[in-house]
């Protein structure tokens, strides 16, 4: 397999990811490296690479010689995820609250800042959200929590499901968590975050 240099690898992962995430590429569509290499207009030798990465993300299923395709997630896969998503969220948010030191609370609210008028572009703020869940259970003070959070694979599920509801109402909610955790309410937080869980699950079902 050839070795990409790392700007050149994440310029072409971000490219095709960006393509699974805005359903350019849809569910269960085969992707070949040819049609890819023709769609994004690069070179061959940087697909393969960026393909196997999305694999073993578990944002693609196949393999390489036969074709991939993006995974498809049936209706008891999205419920079992957004369980587990409640169980090991309402503790990571609980935790943060908790724990984190003001400067982190801070820099989860100063990441929100510039979507306060309304977020407009509705890939960049995907990536905020995901960030957003990711950071609170980094930095939540248990590390065996956080690598429970990787484990289970949420962000990839996250990319797959995408944003479906308005996204002014998901900047409230997530205003909503990082208030409370400014006030070190817990009990607050620990609703917050529940709410925006609950909301996301309706919007799939």
């Amino acid at each position: 397999m050839v070795s990409l240099p790392e700007e050149i690898f994440q310029e072409t992962y971000g490219k095709v990811k960006k393509l699974i995430v805005t359903k350019k590429l849809e569910p269960g569509q085969l992707i070949t490296q040819h049609r890819l290499s023709h769609t994004l207009n690069i070179k061959d030798d940087t697909i393969p690479v960026v393909l196997l990465q999305l694999q073993e993300e578990s944002l693609l299923v196949g393999n390489l010689q036969s074709g991939l395709t993006v995974r498809e997630l049936c209706d008891r896969e999205i419920s079992e995820m957004f369980e587990c998503r409640m169980a090991l969220e309402t503790m990571t948010v609980k935790l943060f609250t908790r724990n984190a030191p003001q400067s982190k609370i801070d820099d989860l609210r100063n990441l929100l800042v510039p979507f306060e008028n309304g977020p407009q572009n509705a890939y960049v703020f995907h990536k905020i959200d995901r960030y957003f869940h990711e950071f609170i259970a980094k930095n939540c003070g248990n590390r065996r929590m956080y690598e429970l959070f990787k484990n289970a694979k949420i962000l990839a599920f996250m990319d797959l499901i995408g944003l479906v509801r308005p996204l002014k109402i998901i900047m409230q909610e997530h205003l909503n968590i990082v208030s409370a955790m400014h006030h070190r309410d817990e009990e607050m937080a620990i609703k917050a975050i529940q709410v925006h869980l609950k909301n996301t699950i309706k919007s799939h079902s």
